[in-house]
């Protein structure tokens, strides 16, 4: 990885011996003073990524996490657990949930973290990682074998030291959307609210995971900002633990939007639908489960990547509050202005393909489940591989074209055989 890194930085020295060659002689179709001044690791892009993207997405989403946990002492507090109360926490819950995949193209830096639910919880890590029914059930039953003292007191200091698998968005959206924690069908609110009604131990859970979380996006925004840990001044300034130089910072940025980008086709819906040879291939399970999707409980996979997209969108193209935007689509237009529009046209393409999906109640797990086990199958090839082969181009124009012209460090392959 280093001697990878070390070609990059190379690659990114020459790239500004060029750029000041074409100052100083005049030459070049590009405007080189752009060039120079939104370079691949240089200040004014960091600075723009840092303080104008990453930074008040995170700032939304501890601003969403605190309406959570405030809808959450509403909902459990004794007398107040109806039907109307626990549609007011689902809506909270749901715009979370927004934030929390609109952040997604930034899992770096302090969100690596392993002790925190942050990334394994919902950055897509395999599916042992992730909550699951039997686990919620565990926690309820009193019956977990770390993190016993849930077992006495189910409350946010001792729910906080449990693996995260235990807490997190899905573990919460289980008991907000079902009612006997199976996810094969959908429950109606009364029954889900009559399941908490009288329960203290689904209610106590409720407002421990609604704390836990709404605590976890405080931390990471505070890990980001000057006031506490200063992680952006180490990610502007490419210094600290995490980076060697600022065109590592720039790299970092760069791969984690690639990822995503990558996580959508190939995990988030290839291997679920079985379009993907992490599920298609030799030795691989070789048929559709929707269990590998998210938000399987609450339905709103297409939801959740509109909101990828959305994210995606906005690191991309940054925040044009900025009078000095120095974005990654300014970087790529620099160099090939048809990729950058190739780039902004399949962003939009694509969600238009998932809005159009969710403006037709579409629902993605159905639509996987439909074809049982037979892989390739008539709902899976109709519904789901055309959003599938969208993905694939996106992916393609981000992992492979920009990341060409941008001099950064191809990702290790996902064996989607694209």
């Amino acid at each position: 990885m280093r001697s990878i890194l070390s070609n990059s930085l190379f690659r990114k020295t020459l790239y500004f011996i060029l750029v000041s060659s074409l100052v100083s002689c005049g030459g070049g179709g590009k405007d080189p003073l752009l060039l120079l001044a939104a370079g691949p690791g240089s200040s004014a892009f960091l600075e723009h990524t840092g303080k104008f993207v990453i930074i008040p997405s995170l700032e939304q989403l501890t601003t969403d996490t605190a309406a959570l946990e405030a809808a959450a002492v509403t909902y459990t507090t004794s007398g107040n657990t109806n039907v109307t109360n626990l549609a007011a926490l689902q809506a909270a819950w749901d715009q979370v949930r927004v934030s929390l995949k609109k952040v997604e193209p930034y899992y770096f830096g302090p969100a690596t973290n392993p002790t925190e639910y942050y990334t394994k919880m919902d950055g897509f890590i395999k599916s042992g990682a992730r909550p699951s029914s039997n686990l919620v059930n565990q926690i309820l039953t009193s019956s977990v074998t770390v993190c016993t003292a849930t077992n006495t007191t189910l409350n946010k200091t001792n729910l906080s030291a449990c693996p995260p698998k235990y807490k997190g968005i899905e573990s919460l959206e289980i008991l907000l959307f079902d009612s006997d924690l199976s996810r094969t069908t959908i429950d109606s609110n009364a029954s889900i609210n009559t399941s908490n009604q009288g329960n203290a131990r689904r209610t106590d859970y409720i407002l421990a995971l609604a704390q836990v979380i709404n605590q976890d996006a405080l931390d990471l925004y505070n890990k980001w900002l000057p006031t506490g840990g200063n992680f952006l001044n180490e990610y502007t300034t490419g210094t600290g633990i995490q980076f060697r130089s600022q065109g590592e910072a720039f790299d970092t940025y760069i791969q984690s939007l690639g990822n995503l980008v990558n996580q959508i086709q190939d995990n988030k819906l290839g291997n679920a639908a079985c379009l993907s040879v992490s599920c298609s291939g030799a030795g691989k399970r070789q048929e559709p489960d929707p269990v590998f999707l998210e938000a399987i409980y609450s339905r709103v996979a297409y939801k959740d990547l509109r909101d990828n997209l959305l994210g995606i969108e906005f690191a991309y193209l940054g925040d044009p509050a900025d009078p000095k935007i120095s974005s990654m689509s300014k970087l790529v237009r620099a160099q090939n202005s048809s990729l950058d529009d190739d780039i902004q046209a399949e962003i939009t393409n694509f969600k238009n393909m998932i809005d159009a999906k969710i403006s037709g109640s579409a629902d993605l797990y159905a639509e996987i489940d439909a074809d049982g086990t037979t892989m390739n199958g008539t709902s899976v090839t109709t519904n789901v591989k055309p959003i599938w082969d969208q993905a694939k181009i996106l992916k393609n124009l981000m992992t492979i074209d920009a990341f060409s012209v941008l001099g950064v460090p191809n990702l290790p392959s996902s064996n989607d055989g694209d």
